[in-house]
């Protein structure tokens, strides 16, 4: 979608959020406007950046996450390779060595300061009115957006993943409120992100199936935001190879490198899916 009437019509949103959030996205560098003509008058399109682009791994990973995880009314539609025509998984792999990387890969520094960029964003919750949903359901992801929807939500996360554990753990490296921290704790084990024991916070199965989401995050950050010239967040280790962990996403079943286009819902790939492939 490039115009404005189209995500309207898809969306259900009403016209001053419609202008707020392509506002927003065009001064973030993620949309460039460019010029056409209808009916004789002129208006502009919204055409994806190279940065907006390159948000294709962090959207694919919470499509795949939320499909696992979260009921939904309606289902989201199964997601095909299209290089191999197969149902799969993503495959988080390292960009230098190439095998596969889970969370328990990395070395991660807990004692390290979680970096974030940015003013506060505006909390957001799941829809809760009995309006319709968007025709689209790729445009709706409320378990994720509840989880890393504003910026503590992903910080607090972000500082679990790296083993931080206690409550003034997470008010000395992040800088935050205790109030707001929290708030967000009590949310995330609402959510069953995240559970206590006799030491602490720790991270749930729920919790600990959102590395993919996590990791496309901070490496699309890496790439595009900075604070005060360091980049936006610290990626561990790869303990296999000993380099900084940069993240390749392959297919689960063919292992071909996906890029942008190459992750489609079921239902717009020619002749539909092969198989069924869960990579557990």
């Amino acid at each position: 979608m490039r115009r404005y009437g189209e995500w309207r019509r898809t969306l259900g949103i009403s016209d001053a959020s419609l202008s707020s959030r392509l506002r927003a996205l065009t001064d973030a560098g993620l949309l460039a406007t460019r010029p056409y003509r209808e009916g004789g008058r002129s208006r502009h399109e919204y055409r994806l950046t190279d940065s907006g682009r390159d948000t294709w791994a962090l959207l694919a990973a919470i499509w795949l996450w939320e499909r696992a995880w979260v009921p939904r009314e309606v289902p989201l539609p199964d997601p095909v390779h299209t290089g191999c025509g197969a149902v799969s998984d993503l495959l988080v792999t390292c960009g230098h060595c190439d095998r596969p990387v889970r969370l328990d890969d990395l070395d991660l520094d807990p004692a390290a300061r979680v970096p974030i960029v940015g003013p506060p964003g505006a909390r957001l919750h799941p829809r809760r009115t009995r309006a319709a949903l968007p025709a689209d359901p790729l445009s709706v992801f409320p378990g994720a957006m509840e989880i890393i929807g504003d910026r503590w939500g992903a910080a607090v996360l972000s500082a679990a993943v790296v083993g931080i554990r206690t409550f003034s753990g997470f008010e000395r490296g992040l800088g935050v409120s205790p109030d707001v921290l929290a708030d967000r704790l009590r949310r995330f084990r609402a959510l069953g992100v995240l559970d206590r024991d006799a030491e602490g916070y720790l991270l749930t199965a729920r919790g600990r199936a959102t590395f993919p989401i996590l990791t496309c995050l901070a490496d699309w950050g890496r790439r595009w935001m900075t604070a005060d010239g360091r980049p936006a967040a610290y990626p561990g280790v790869h303990r296999a190879c000993g380099r900084l962990f940069g993240p390749r996403l392959r297919c689960a079943e063919c292992r071909e490198e996906l890029g942008f286009g190459t992750v489609l819902p079921a239902d717009l790939v020619p002749g539909g899916a092969r198989k069924h492939v869960d990579s557990g």
